[in-house]
Parts: C-alpha cells; sequence; structure tokens
C-alpha cells in the first residue's frame, strides 16, 4: 500500500448535495477538509430537482442562494388534488417559493464554491476501510492508480443509501423496502397537464409532473401493482400509465431520461460514533413524495457544519456536536412518519378513499389559515429546534425558531438584510437595546461572534432586546427588556453557553504531513480485500406534493449517482 495522504482536519465521504453544502460549511468556518468521491465526475441526471424555501435561506446565509435562484425556475403552486392549492407565494420569506432546479446544477453550484473556499475534492476515491481511536480516524482509499491512506480529526459519511462509512462504522439502518418502484421520466409533453405542479392519484396510480421551464417536464409515476424490475422503461409503458392516471394521454416524447426506482424507508440508528457521523441520504430515506430528501440532507450539512468546526477548533461546549443528532434525527423521523402516510394513501386503491382524501384537502386549503400551514410545514419554515411546549414569553421569537431574513437598520452603516451579517458562518448577537452595550461584550469571543447594532425598532422582533442567532440562523437565546441580572450578565451567560470560554478561540492543533497519494499513472497495486457490501406532520402528510429522489434505479437513458444494487 502506499504511504499516507496529508492528514486533513475533517474528510466528507461523497460529492453530492449533503456533502458539497457540508465541506462549503467547514471551509468557510477555516477547516482544511477533503471530499472523496468515488464517481469519476459529477452525473448529468438529477434525481431530485426542487429547493424549499427553508433550504434556500440556509443557503442564502453563505451567499449561495442567487446563484441557484439565477440557474432554477420558481413555482409557487402546488395541486395535491382537483380543486386544492398550496400557495408558496404567501409565505414570509425572501423565497416564497419551490425552486424548480436539477440536482447536478445545485451540485455545480455547490462544488464550484467549495473549491473556491479552498476544498480539495478527489474524485475516482472509493473507501474501503474505515479505523479510528481517539485522536482521529483514518481511511483506506483506492483508485485506478493506486492505493492510500487518509487521516483526519473527524469523517462525515453523505456517500448517500448504500454509505460505505455507515457500513464500515457498524451503524444499523434499519426499515424496509416499499413494494412499488416508480419510474422517473425527464420528457416533453405534446399535452401537459394545466397545473404548474400537479398531483394526481387513484386506482391505486399515483403521478406528479413538476415543469423545469425549458420545455421539459419531470414526472413522477407508480402503480401499486408495478412492483421492482429490472426491465427498462419504455415510452408506451409511461404513455399507459400517465393516461390511466390522468384521464388522457399527455403524449410523452423525446425522453432525456428514464428510469425504475425502488424506494425504501430508512434511517441510521445512530447519527455519530466516536469520531464518524452521517449526514443526507446516508443517515437517512423516505419515500419520494413531497421531494425532501435533498432539502433534508442540505439543512443536515447547515446544521453540522459549524458544530463540527467548533469541535475541531477547540472550543465547542460541552454536548454541542451530540445536538447535531439529537436535533436532525428527530425531524427526519417526522418527515419519515408523513411521507408514508402519504405515500400509503396515496396509492390506495379504494375510490372511497381517494374521494374523501380530495374532498378533505380541498376544504381544508380553502381556508388561509391551514393553507399557509401546510405551505410553512412544506417549505422547512416551521422547521425548529425549540423544545416542545416551550413559550415565548411574550417575545415574538423564542430560542430554537428560525430567525426570518430581517432588514436591519444600523446607526452608523446603511441597512441589511440580517442573513447578509451572516455570510462568515458566526454567531451574530442583534443588540436592539437603547444603549447598545451589550454588543460590545461580543468582542470578548473573537472571531466566534459578530456584533450589529439595531437602530430603533425591528418589525417580526416584538419585545425582543438581545438576540444570538446560530450560524445556521436559528435563535440561541433570546432576552427581552426585562430578566434576572444585568444586560452584561445576561449576555455573557448565553455567550458563555454558546460560544465557549472567553477570549481568542484554541488554535488548531496541527498535523504532520506525510508522502503525498500515489500519482494517476502509479500501476495498480495487488488487489485486496473488498469492503463489506449494502404539529406539522398533518400539514406535510396533506400537502406532500413536489420533486422526486430515490435511491436505486434500472434506467433506460443517462445515469445514476447511487449504486446499482447487488
Amino acid at each position: 500500500m502506499a504511504t499516507s495522504a496529508p492528514q486533513q482536519s475533517v474528510i466528507v465521504v461523497g460529492a453530492g448535495p449533503a456533502g458539497l453544502a457540508l465541506a462549503c460549511e467547514l471551509a468557510a468556518a477555516g477547516i482544511s477538509c477533503t471530499v472523496l468521491e468515488r464517481r469519476t465526475a459529477p452525473s448529468e441526471q438529477s434525481r431530485a430537482m426542487g429547493l424549499y424555501s427553508r433550504t434556500m435561506e440556509v443557503l442564502d446565509l453563505r451567499g449561495h442562494a442567487d446563484d441557484l435562484v439565477a440557474l432554477g425556475r420558481p413555482v409557487r403552486r402546488m395541486v395535491p388534488a382537483r380543486g386544492a392549492v398550496v400557495d408558496f407565494a404567501e409565505l414570509d420569506t425572501r423565497f416564497p417559493y419551490l425552486n424548480v432546479i436539477p440536482q447536478s446544477r445545485t451540485e455545480s453550484v455547490l462544488q464550484q464554491r467549495a473549491i473556491d473556499l479552498g476544498v480539495t475534492i478527489e474524485r475516482d476515491a472509493e473507501v474501503f476501510g474505515l479505523g479510528q481511536d481517539g485522536k482521529g480516524v483514518t481511511l483506506q482509499v483506492r483508485s485506478p492508480a493506486g492505493e492510500w491512506e487518509e487521516s483526519a480529526d473527524f469523517v462525515v459519511g453523505c456517500d448517500g443509501a448504500h454509505s460505505v462509512v455507515r457500513e464500515l462504522a457498524g451503524i444499523a439502518f434499519r426499515g424496509r423496502t416499499y413494494d412499488i418502484a416508480p419510474i422517473l421520466a425527464d420528457v416533453r409533453l405534446r399535452k401537459p397537464p394545466p397545473e404548474a405542479v400537479l398531483l394526481r392519484n387513484g386506482g391505486g396510480g399515483i403521478v406528479l409532473s413538476v415543469p423545469y421551464g425549458d420545455g421539459l417536464y419531470r414526472l413522477a409515476v407508480a402503480h401499486r401493482d408495478r412492483p421492482w424490475t429490472r426491465d427498462p422503461v419504455t415510452l408506451d409503458e409511461l404513455r399507459g400509465l400517465l393516461t390511466e392516471a390522468l384521464g388522457f394521454d399527455p403524449e410523452p416524447h423525446d425522453a432525456t431520461w428514464l428510469a425504475r426506482f425502488k424506494i425504501h424507508q430508512r434511517i441510521a440508528d445512530q447519527y455519530r460514533t466516536g469520531r464518524v457521523l452521517l449526514a443526507g441520504d446516508a443517515a437517512h430515506l423516505h419515500s419520494p413524495l413531497g421531494g425532501q430528501g435533498i432539502n433534508l440532507g442540505i439543512q443536515d450539512a447547515v446544521n453540522l457544519g459549524w458544530k463540527l468546526a467548533a469541535e475541531v477548533q477547540g472550543w465547542a461546549p460541552s454536548g454541542l456536536l451530540d445536538s447535531y443528532e439529537a436535533e436532525r434525527r428527530p425531524h427526519a423521523e417526522q418527515i419519515l412518519r408523513a411521507t408514508d402516510r402519504a405515500t400509503r394513501l396515496a396509492t390506495n386503491p379504494s375510490p372511497a378513499l381517494n374521494t374523501v382524501r380530495r374532498t378533505v384537502l380541498s376544504r381544508l386549503l380553502a381556508h388561509s389559515g391551514p393553507r399557509r400551514l401546510a405551505g410553512e410545514a412544506i417549505s422547512g419554515l416551521r422547521a425548529g429546534y425549540a423544545p416542545r411546549g416551550a413559550r415565548g414569553g411574550g417575545l415574538a421569537i423564542r430560542a430554537g425558531q428560525r430567525v426570518p431574513d430581517l432588514r436591519v437598520p444600523r446607526p452608523d452603516a446603511p441597512p441589511v438584510r440580517l442573513y447578509e451579517l451572516m455570510r462568515d458562518g458566526r454567531f451574530l448577537l442583534v443588540d436592539l437595546s437603547a444603549d447598545g452595550a451589550a454588543a460590545a461584550l461580543a468582542e470578548d469571543w473573537g472571531s466566534r461572534v459578530s456584533p450589529v447594532r439595531v437602530a430603533g425598532p425591528l418589525p417580526g422582533l416584538r419585545g425582543v432586546e438581545l438576540l444570538l442567532v446560530r450560524p445556521d440562523g436559528y435563535a440561541a437565546w433570546v432576552a427581552g427588556p426585562e430578566g434576572p441580572g444585568t444586560d452584561d450578565d445576561r449576555v455573557s451567560e448565553a455567550l458563555h453557553r454558546w460560544c465557549g470560554v472567553q477570549g481568542p478561540a484554541p488554535s488548531r492543533r496541527t498535523h504532520e504531513t506525510p508522502a503525498a497519494r500515489p500519482e494517476r499513472h502509479s500501476p495498480a497495486p495487488t488487489p485486496t480485500p473488498e469492503a463489506r457490501a449494502d404539529d406539522q406532520e398533518s400539514a406535510e402528510s396533506a400537502a406532500s406534493t413536489a420533486s422526486t429522489e430515490s435511491t436505486e434505479s434500472t434506467e433506460s437513458k443517462g445515469s445514476l449517482t447511487s449504486r446499482p444494487e447487488a
């Protein structure tokens, strides 16, 4: 085996959306990061193709969103059933829509951002061994050029449904596989449905239609009587299923991609074991109905990134890194339950049940309150980490809730969006007090906290005097004008609890630099043994109707990022 490669603070395995988003977060925080990806090149096909409002917001925190907006198409309405509409345009966000964008374009934007931030992306690099101790993790990696070791403080598996990192770490991935196998297609339609995003079901079948905006449509169609098969998808098969579900022939033609998928409902027993963590599809899989997979993965990455950076840099308060699983796993469990329930209802062959479902949805979503609630639930704007039953104490926001992207007036500078103040990934201390003295305390926490003094009241933060915003855009601590102790005492306590000990962050430990990995022209080594093989829930269920993502496929055209089934 060749000698080992330079040691990195964090190695991310997998260059999908979750892995690349995490690499961007770490690099922005100053953490040395390498991404290992077994694919030789980015996939041109796109399993996922929609980013919801909250995902766009967390990407906007680091300045990624505008590029994704330019490459996508905003879809402001969904039709989960005849007469039922979810209107994203009613939402209070800079991104009041589903941004329809192929996964390949999302990966392209995040990959370029990662490279610009200094991340090393090593392709055609397959992990086949893993070991860890109290000091770090060592990976065995191979490519056609040879074999080598990579060492790091931490390793994060973002390598999808068949995660090698998860298997090598011995983390169970429990759940089940659905009997149905959807067909995905990117095709042109001579007679497209009139609705922008359409979900139609009946007789045990379901069809989802989402326009790309350039004449192509993403279609997903499934029937409970059509199980998994390796037979390639044909246009005639697609046409027959579409006609049965829609009641007319949309005349699909000029397909650029046809694939048949298995879908699963699974979740990792744990998101962390020692210095190995999981994110994205490596940690959770669910029915694609609702299009939540890519959104869950990116939000995993943004939640984990700042916590892992704090751990590597040595200033993380006790328990901070473990809070990643404590916050993200329950959210994934909720999505699994909601999408499973929606899938079972949508593929139920009972005409009576389908009629009841359509009637209930249309009546429920006819009212602005439930319609807004459904939109917020689907788009992720209602998700947060506030303890169940926690009260706001008369304040407009409480700890754990999403902080909206408010326009912030400043006494000594032009107004600015709050999210623009968080581009560098630090905590943000918002001081709305009369004297603005609390903001000066943040200087004692060096590079971990950015203070901003607000000139005058801030709409949307009723009753709030002091607000500490986490790097992922959620409230860490909120205080009103009255409370125990002085403002200085309260701010110091909150900063100490969330940002570690007072003073500059401890410097990261440095690593010795071993010899480099083998060059691509090196002779292939002797083969080694193979690695081991393979509430808001009701609102989410009621209107789970967006893009589709899956885990396994047989294809008629193009290729996928997932591994073939063994």
